[in-house]
Parts: structure tokens; sequence; C-alpha cells
């Protein structure tokens, strides 16, 4: 396993999309993502709650907003993953409409609903029918490129969402942390690119330890949003069954599935997400469900974010992610970048 990793002719030849080359250079698409962003015109006052509507790899940008900013913003941010909006959404809420392909039935019909309330509306799309919708009724757009799978594009994605709160005035004193994540992703994309080799490449290594198991991710509150997109790229990139949970809340529910088989647990890998900043009680109790699992589960592995802001940690332990995903499809012959059973789905 370890020679097809640092194999890149064989990589390129399993890799026919380049979902490698893709995440490699999410750091350049985010810093492109704030000069598109930065240069649309948005103006809007006098709403209470903020509410994102989208699914899938278009869901992934609002849930990292919502927990990067709950702690530094009063406003409430709820995403929408549904046809139907919450029962709240009127005229005091903004709603932000998201689907990248611009297609997607949840999203058109949650805008259509937000219309009906009177929300006030952006959209972010990279085209499609949620395009043609807003434009026709006067909403700011967020057009992001065309060519890539939802969830590739979420750097540009995450990036407009976060323009956009920032110049309705929600991102405030936090603007620094984008800066300084990209800048820790740029670090990470050198250590965890196909160049470098496994006995070095922290990516390769894990996705190597993952192979022939089911992945279960755990991650702090900071970091439940990480660990779905772990779980989620696991499943698409990775071509794995995978599941993840968030502590505290595992504490209460994910820790007794110790006690299941044996024989089952035994195909099980736990992937701990540990966060250098997070507070002395969750750090405790989170070594405590470690030393639980040990005994039971196939393997338990730790991985630590690392930044100095809320964002860079959040990012960084995403990036990881990301990157591990992609080397275990390649690991299990796969493509990264197809999704046949959601075009499957899709087509009915």
């Amino acid at each position: 396993m370890g020679l097809l990793l640092d194999d890149l002719e064989k990589i390129n030849q399993i890799d026919l999309r380049g979902m490698l080359s893709v995440i490699s250079a999410v750091p350049e698409s985010a810093e492109e993502a704030i000069v598109l962003a930065e240069n649309v015109k948005l103006k809007v006052r006098h709403f209470r709650n903020l509410v994102i509507a989208g699914m899938g790899g278009s869901a992934v940008g609002g849930l990292l907003l919502r927990d990067w900013l709950q702690q530094a913003t009063r406003v409430p941010i709820v995403i929408s993953r549904d046809y139907s909006l919450p029962g709240f959404v009127g005229r005091d809420t903004l709603l932000f409409a998201v689907s990248y392909s611009g297609e997607t039935e949840e999203a058109l019909s949650a805008f259509e609903e937000g219309k009906a309330r009177g929300a006030k509306m952006v959209a972010f799309t990279s085209g499609g029918e949620l395009e043609k919708r807003a434009r026709a009724e006067h909403v700011t757009v967020y057009k992001l490129p065309a060519g890539f799978q939802p969830r590739a594009a979420l750097s540009h994605q995450f990036i407009s969402l976060v323009v956009a709160a920032r110049k309705v005035g929600i991102v405030e004193d936090s603007w620094w942390e984008v800066r300084e994540a990209i800048d820790v992703l740029k670090v990470l994309r050198e250590e965890n690119r196909p160049e470098t080799p496994q006995w070095s490449n922290p990516a390769k290594k894990l996705a190597t330890e993952l192979y022939g198991y089911v992945p279960f991710i755990y991650g702090s509150r900071i970091h439940e949003a990480v660990a779905y997109r772990w779980n989620t790229q696991l499943n698409e990139n990775g071509k794995s069954p995978a599941g993840s949970s968030f502590i505290p809340e595992a504490f209460h529910n994910a820790i007794v599935a110790s006690e299941a088989d044996k024989e089952l647990l035994k195909k099980v890998c736990a992937v701990v997400l540990l966060d250098p900043a997070e507070g002395e009680r969750i750090t405790a109790k989170t070594r405590r469900l470690m030393e639980i699992m040990k005994p039971c589960f196939g393997k338990v592995l730790e991985v630590e974010a690392s930044g100095e802001g809320r964002l860079a940690r959040m990012l960084s332990a995403l990036y990881l992610g990301d990157f591990v995903s992609a080397y275990l499809g390649l690991l299990y012959g796969k493509d990264p970048s197809t999704v046949e059973s959601i075009d499957r789905l899709k087509r009915g």
C-alpha cells in the first residue's frame, strides 16, 4: 500500500479527475475566493437571525461558519437541510441559499419559501436555476467557479459565506483568523501533498492505517462540522462507510458502542480530533473516552489540530481529512472524484 501512495504515476492512473490536485490547490482557491467575494456588492441590515439552506457538500460551508462563530456572534445561525425552512423564518431573517450546481431541489424550495415569507436573501451558486431565479428577483448572487464536485468547491463556498457574513456585520473582529488559516493550510499542503513521501506524510500514514477498517470520527463541539466533513469525505472520496459524533454528546450515546460484539469492533477505527485549546473538562473526558475505546476497537488514532485561531484549528483538521479521504480511495483502487451512487439516485 505504501508503494502505491508514493507512486505518482500510479496515482495519476487512478485519480483521473484530479481530486488530489484540487485538494492541493485549496489555499490558493481560498485566496482567489476572497478577491471574488469582496467584489460583490452586498448591503443588508436589520435582521435578527441567519439561516443557511443547503444540502450535502453545499451545506458544509454553513456548518463551518456556524461552529466558527458560535462564541463570537450574538446572531443565531441555523443550518437548514430540507425542502422546508424553520417556522421562525420571516422578515427578520437573512437567508443564504446555497447550491453549487444551482439545481438542488431542496435549496430551490428554500429559496422560494424564503421569498414568500419576506426573508432577506443572498444566493451562492455556480449557476443553474438558483442563479436564474435570484437574478430575476434582484437577489445578490455570489458566483462560484464552475466545473468542480460540490464538495471540492468548499474553499470558494466557505470563503464566500465568510465575506458575505463580514459585509452584513456578523464577522467583525475575527477576520484575522481567515488569513492565519490560509497560511496554516499552505504548511499542511507541503506536508501532505502527493510528492511528499509516506514516511513524512501524515495523511498517507493515516489513510494506510484506515485501510480495511470502518472509520468513526470523534470531534469536540468546535470540530462537530469538521468530524462530519471527515465522515462525508471518507464516504465520497474514500469510498468507505464511516460515521461521526461530537464530544461531549458522544459521552451520552456513542460511547456505548464499545459494548458491541468484539469481532465487529475489530473492524472499527476511531479517529479522535484533538484541539489544543479545548477546556480541561472536555480534554479529560476525551482522554477517558479513548482509554475505554482502545481495548475494544480495532484501532484508535489521534489527530491534533494546529493554529492559533479557532478557524485555523478547524480548517487544519478538515484539510488533513480531505487528503486522507483521497488517499484512502486510491488505496481501494477508486477514483476519489466519482460518485456513481449519487448520480444513480438523482436519475431515479
